[in-house]
């Protein structure tokens, strides 16, 4: 059973940006941030999944929407706790 391409694409154009939210984010964190990181990254974090909130409603689709809402924010999880896992190695 495969996906329709208009699922697939609308998966695409609507979890890609949170993920790279998640990137520019946790790169701006590390590299500007002194003190407090973390309280950082979770800010970071909360921006993804609000976007991720945002972007779903705007395509107005609700077939996958819980599942397109779990994916964008699972990628920002990971791309936060990498993030995390880093600067406490690192520091």
């Amino acid at each position: 059973m495969s996906e329709p391409r208009t699922q697939r694409s609308l998966r695409l154009s609507s979890v890609l940006p949170v993920w790279l939210l998640a990137v520019v984010g946790a790169v701006l964190v590390t590299v500007l941030a002194d003190q407090s990181p973390f309280a950082w990254l979770l800010l970071v974090f909360v921006a993804c999944v609000l976007v991720s909130f945002a972007l779903q409603l705007a395509t107005q689709t609700k077939d996958g929407l819980v599942e397109r809402i779990s994916v964008a924010s699972s990628g920002a999880f990971v791309v936060v706790l990498v993030t995390t896992v880093v600067l406490l190695v690192v520091r």
